[in-house]
């Protein structure tokens, strides 16, 4: 049987055009940026990139540890950490006042790490895990619908519980482990934990279903993250996604710009670290994205003295603040 000319010619087309594919950086601001590139390896390469974020505003002492942060229903909304109230605090945009206070009912603030949301449910990650020992680590879910517009409510959160699969039977040094965990985002179909290793200041990536239960959860891939990974966001598309943290024993806060990675594998795409050496001290501890690509970062109280133009006007060493951070370019 003979095979159609057109046909034919359709056949040695499309497999000229895939051999032609062509790996390498696809992006024109990193050094090793290929013209000849058809598809991104995520080898891309940046110049040491250093940004001072502007000062937004103090929050209130009843946030003297805020330590995740989500942008919705036109408020910030953010925790505090271990062994503060069982509550999600809602702030003013402008201002940073407490607008409303959400309380979980049957839940315990024993490490609140981190808060995430997808269109329907917010999630708050109680997985901080300083020792590395932890076997009750949880993640609380809160039907958006159930929270009110505004004053303040009493909301029933389901549990998903979990442990990982390649928890040590023992931890030799505790405060060396790298399975403590402070930064969650919320995928289509998954959740995404990264967490903060100090012993060799590497971030792992594990998922986990979004529903109720008990799991062992997957563990995914590892990324040199250079330093502590103390919170994620992911933007809206779900196309760019930043970590923030802090480099070990030296306090200097950073973030990683991720984007063009393929679907959610997020350490496959481009990584672009960001250094903010003009506020040296600070613990950044969450971060989300506003408005598309624009963003905002809260760092929780330190005891910390070097720190003028935030400490200003209060001269009292404790700042929580909210500071923006820029597009990537």
């Amino acid at each position: 049987m003979k095979i159609p000319v057109l046909l034919l010619l359709l056949l040695i087309c499309t497999y000229s055009t895939d051999a032609q594919d062509v790996y390498g950086c696809t992006d024109p601001q990193a050094n090793n940026f290929s013209d000849d590139a058809t598809i991104n390896d995520g080898s891309c390469s940046y110049n040491p990139t250093i940004y001072k974020p502007d000062f937004r505003f103090f929050l209130n002492e009843e946030i003297e540890e805020t330590s995740g942060l989500i942008s919705w229903a036109d408020g910030y909304w953010t925790h505090n950490d271990s062994g503060g109230k069982a509550v999600i605090y809602k702030l003013d945009t402008l201002s940073g006042d407490v607008v409303q206070r959400i309380r979980l009912s049957g839940a315990t603030n024993v490490d609140w790490e981190d808060i995430a949301q997808d269109g329907v449910f917010i999630y708050v990650g109680d997985f901080g895990n300083n020792s590395g020992n932890r076997d009750d680590l949880a993640i609380y879910v809160i039907p958006k619908s159930d929270i009110p517009d505004s004053l303040d409510a009493v909301v029933a959160a389901e549990k998903i519980t979990f442990t990982y699969p390649d928890y040590p039977d023992k931890i030799s040094k505790k405060k060396e482990n790298n399975f403590d965990c402070e930064a969650l985002v919320a995928g289509v179909d998954k959740l995404y934990l990264f967490s903060k290793n100090r012993g060799d200041n590497k971030s792992k990536l594990y998922s986990l279903p979004k529903v109720k239960g008990d799991y062992i959860a997957r563990l995914l891939y590892t990324f040199n993250s250079s330093g502590l990974v103390t919170g994620a966001g992911l933007s809206e598309n779900g196309k760019q996604l930043v970590l923030v943290g802090y480099t070990n024993h030296t306090w200097i806060p950073f973030m990683w710009l991720m984007f063009d990675f393929d679907g959610e594998d997020f350490f496959s795409g481009n990584k672009r670290r960001i250094d903010m050496l003009n506020i040296p001290a600070t613990q950044t501890e969450g971060i989300c994205f506003v408005k598309g690509e624009k963003g905002i970062i809260s760092s929780e109280k330190t005891t910390f003295s070097d720190l003028p133009y935030i400490i200003s006007p209060r001269h009292d060493g404790q700042a929580r603040m909210l500071l923006p951070w820029p597009k990537q370019n």
